[in-house]
């Protein structure tokens, strides 16, 4: 609140100030001696004095009204206190002498509250000008002193325009006979660049944006264009009206914006960008922001089997995908390097706006992207943080656009772990997380010589004959440490790393291993699972490395299973399908894992080398939720009746979820409602059980008991119940 102090020795006097001033929002205080004056202004922030030149000096000749005038103004500059000075009606001289002093203005006696109210309105709303004035003033020669960038100063009212000589010499003129004025300096500007930079400018002089701040081209003496980043900040009159704007002007040519591929901002400018956000919230002028990283899965393999034509289009194509879900007022997107894409969201409520705005690129990017008459398919992870806490300053240095970026990148990485979610909102237990994560990356490249790795086997149930039909083998690391590592987390860091390549033959070759083993001590031929991953299938040798793994355990081909996630298989390119193709042509089943979330068209299926459609467990899970999961189920099993596919159903989990399978004709399950995933021995006790579902004390148990976690237990005439661990 403004304060201002009113000096008179006449308590009615300043009791009638007070009546005008208060109502206007002003807060008063009042002093009836020079004394007491200079006291209050040592002790209070003061905005404006009025004082009466004709103020008696209660303490000695030298402190009357005049003289405490001059003793102000020795003290204050006129940007840090306006003085008014208060006379009689016919004090000429005392008005003259008042402003010889240093006073601001003055107002006669007697009188009146409309003149005075105005005159203090004025000098208050002068004095904010003067000291905004005086802090660019400032800032600008320090600017111009201490950077390499070039300094504008333009004057709206009279067209006068200031141009340092950096700036001068950054657009190559430097001769004093070229003296532009007013908006003269925009013919320089590429004429494609003009209508958005007269845009920027307009938005902020008429206060729809902050600060102005526009990229543009601009042409110099040599006829050449430069890149700049031109910034400024109006100044405006007491009715709003910007009066002056001034401001700098970057070169940002030589890549150091536009990435060359895409023409998408580069780190530089969105790391400068997030930092402007930092300070803005530090100064309580905006909302939360949000920056999200996002990053393509498995980039590498595009670039290896299409070219990296193929791929830099690709890269066009996601960018540009992107940027359609984007609001521009208040959305930055840029190229961060290499397959990884930034978006600053300005301004979030909370995080749920980061999130919607995640779930529309994911929504976007999930369907095929056509690159050379040929259509690719590949999942982003996004990693997401907020801003909107811990910013209590702008030079609190806990707080960094790089140190927002290394929480992103963080929470990308958890995400691309996830395979139901493509997103993931930093935590900070995430930092912890991510340090541990690159400790194991490399202890994992010891883990197979050091026997660390292990199989667990989930059986897959024949719903017609209740047996157990074969095993899904799924790996496991047991780290000396940090004890049983989840597959989640160790996975995205063997692809990382490189190591899932090894890792991979390293599960097939035990898997087939221990099917030999079961088929020669049960007499049996189950078949066993093996999930294969992208790098895997293209990864040199890989059929042979099957074949070798077959014939080195003798185990039949048709007891192999390998599996295939659907978005793989729908990149489809040659080399991929002539594998799959020479491997089933050997007797290798081929199965599509996570059936339903890859966007597989019927065409493409009819190509396919394929035995066995696997639904994914979030369709299975939902069933009950969601008609709309219900019918994909029932859509899924029908296309398979109609290519003579057989289909697995993941993640049963009820008993009502394995009896709607079976009403819809489904031909096999797996899932936590028959066992989780079991180390050997555990695992060969259920190859020759039937398995008992239809009882009666079974469902009660289910329904009693609740959902997942089950393990068997053997009943005395040899049937197998479900039972709580």
């Amino acid at each position: 609140m403004v304060k201002i102090l009113v000096v008179h020795k006449e308590q009615q006097t300043r009791a009638r100030l007070n009546q005008f001033l208060v109502p206007e929002g002003y807060r008063v205080l009042e002093a009836q001696n020079a004394t007491d004056c200079l006291a209050i202004v040592k002790r209070e922030t003061i905005d404006l004095v009025i004082v009466d030149t004709q103020l008696p000096d209660l303490n000695g000749p030298d402190l009357n009204g005049i003289e405490t005038i001059r003793l102000l103004r020795q003290s204050f500059e006129l940007s840090e206190l306006a003085i008014v000075a208060l006379t009689s009606s016919d004090g000429e001289e005392q008005v003259a002498e008042a402003f010889a002093i240093g006073a601001s203005d003055y107002v006669a006696k007697p009188l009146n509250q409309a003149v005075l109210v105005a005159r203090v309105k004025v000098q208050l709303h002068t004095a904010d000008v003067q000291r905004r004035l005086q802090v660019s003033e400032e800032r600008y020669a320090l600017v111009s002193r201490g950077t390499n960038d070039g300094i504008w100063d333009w004057n709206l009212l009279t067209g006068e325009l200031y141009l340092s000589p950096r700036w001068r010499a950054m657009v190559g003129r430097e001769d004093t006979d070229w003296q532009p004025r007013g908006a003269e300096w925009l013919d320089m500007v590429f004429h494609e660049d003009r209508k958005r930079v007269l845009s920027d400018l307009e938005s902020h002089l008429c206060g729809e944006a902050s600060i102005f701040e526009t990229e543009l081209r601009m042409q110099g003496k040599n006829k050449s264009y430069r890149w700049m980043l031109c910034r400024g900040l109006a100044v405006k009159d007491q009715s709003g009206l910007a009066c002056r704007i001034a401001g700098s002007l970057t070169d940002i040519t030589e890549g150091k914006v536009a990435d060359a591929l895409t023409g998408l901002p580069n780190r530089m400018l969105f790391r400068d960008r997030i930092e402007r956000c930092i300070e803005q919230i530090a100064r309580r002028q905006t909302r939360p922001f949000a920056v999200i990283y996002a990053d393509i899965d498995d980039f590498k393999l595009i670039n290896d089997q299409y070219g990296h034509d193929a791929g830099d289009a690709f890269l066009v194509g996601v960018a540009n995908r992107i940027d359609s879900v984007l609001r521009k007022s208040d959305a930055v997107l840029a190229r961060l390097g290499g397959d990884e894409f930034g978006i600053l969201l300005e301004s979030v409520c909370n995080e749920e706006d980061a999130i919607r705005v995640a779930n529309r690129i994911h929504e976007k990017l999930i369907l095929p992207i056509v690159v050379a008459e040929r259509e690719i398919m590949t999942r982003v992870s996004m990693g997401i943080v907020i801003a909107n806490t811990g910013i209590q300053d702008s030079r609190d240095i806990s707080i960094t656009a790089d140190k927002l970026l290394a929480q992103a990148d963080t929470a990308m990485y958890v995400a691309k772990s996830q395979s139901d979610c493509p997103y993931c909102v930093f935590k900070n237990r995430m930092t912890v997380e991510s340090t541990v994560r690159l400790e194991l990356g490399s202890e994992l490249r010891h883990a197979i010589e050091r026997e660390e790795l292990s199989l667990h086997y989930q059986p897959i149930i024949d719903l017609e004959s209740a047996t157990t039909f074969g095993y899904e083998a799924l790996v496991r690391w047991q780290h000396p440490v940090q004890g049983n590592v989840p597959p989640n987390i160790f996975i995205p860091i063997a692809e990382a790393k490189g190591m899932i390549v090894a890792i991979g033959e390293w599960v097939l070759r035990k898997a087939c291993q221990q099917a030999a083993q079961w088929r020669t001590q049960f007499d049996r031929e189950l078949v066993i699972s093996v999930n294969v991953s992208m790098r895997q299938l293209a990864s040199k040798g890989f059929v042979e490395t099957v074949i070798d793994a077959l014939q080195t355990t003798q185990l039949p081909p048709k007891c192999l299973k390998l599996e295939v996630t659907e978005s793989l298989l729908m990149q489809q390119p040659k080399d991929t399908l002539y594998k799959l193709h020479e491997l089933r042509e050997s007797g290798v089943t081929i199965a599509i894992d996570d059936f339903g979330t890859g966007y597989s068209s019927l065409s493409y299926l009819h190509q396919m080398p394929l035995d066995v459609l696997k639904i994914d467990r979030s369709f299975v899970n939902g069933m009950f939720d969601s008609g709309k999961h219900l019918a994909i189920v029932r859509a899924i099993l029908a296309l398979a009746t109609s290519l003579q596919l057989k289909v697995i159903a993941e993640g049963v989990e009820t008993i009502e979820q394995l009896q709607q399978l079976q009403v819809l004709g489904c031909d096999m399950v797996q899932g936590y409602f028959f066992s989780r995933p079991l180390a050997v021995t555990e695992a060969a006790k259920l190859i020759v059980q039937n398995w008992d579902w239809q009882r009666a004390e079974v469902c009660s148990l289910i329904l009693t008991k609740g959902r997942g976690g089950q393990l068997l237990t053997q009943r005395p005439e040899g049937k197998y119940t479900i039972g709580l661990p």
